[in-house]
């Protein structure tokens, strides 16, 4: 983790979004907090045109994308999430920046997205899919810290990806699961064709 400067930090930024989806929406996915504004090609979740996740979206909703920059993208991108029920978020809800840098190393998290005020519009979300967990810094890990300011601990297991677990919040069990990273830096662990099939496996069961 890097190292900050003592608190108040200069550079904070506030989520621009916070989340998206429809009220019957069944699977909540969930990432860490968007890239710096200079790689963003439209203004909504995963804007980094590298970033494999929408190609992945589109290749299981067999939607092939149409539009990469501008409201059109952001429309399509929202057609997809509402197409395949899934109401999308990402953990950091206030952070402070290092170096300007996108990774998730270089960030720290102020304030956690409230998942369990989401859960509650979303009645019928029964599966969290989490898009990153390597290191401090990064969904799983900010969830795990999130369910402790709950008086939640709890613990996902190790192994090959999909790692899957539960927990009961207020009667209702969810499924937790930890798939790869569609960020290119994963490329080197499993190919676009296997990451598409682990997604699909989730988003459709």
């Amino acid at each position: 983790m890097p190292t900050l400067p003592p608190p108040p930090y200069e550079h904070t930024e506030q989520h621009p979004w916070n989340w998206y989806g429809r009220e019957d929406s069944t699977v909540l996915l969930v990432g860490t907090f968007p890239p710096t504004r200079n790689n963003w090609s439209f203004d909504f979740f995963y804007p980094n045109r590298s970033n494999f996740f929408w190609r992945l979206m589109a290749a299981i909703a067999a939607k092939p994308l149409q539009h990469f920059s501008g409201p059109e993208a952001v429309a399509e991108r929202k057609a997809l999430l509402d197409s395949l029920k899934i109401t999308i978020t990402d953990m950091g809800q206030t952070i402070a920046r290092i170096q300007n840098n996108s990774s998730d190393e270089n960030l720290v998290a102020l304030a956690y997205m409230d998942i369990f005020r989401i859960l509650e519009a979303r009645p019928h979300i029964r599966k969290i899919i989490f898009t990153s967990s390597s290191g401090k810094a990064s969904a799983a890990a900010w969830f795990l810290n999130y369910l402790r300011t709950h008086q939640i601990t709890h613990k996902f297991p190790k192994g090959t990806r999909p790692l899957k677990s539960t927990i009961t919040w207020q009667g209702r069990t969810l499924e937790l699961v930890i798939l790869y990273s569609p960020s290119p830096r994963a490329a080197n662990r499993v190919s676009f064709e296997q990451l598409t099939a682990l997604y699909k496996a989730e988003l459709t069961t």
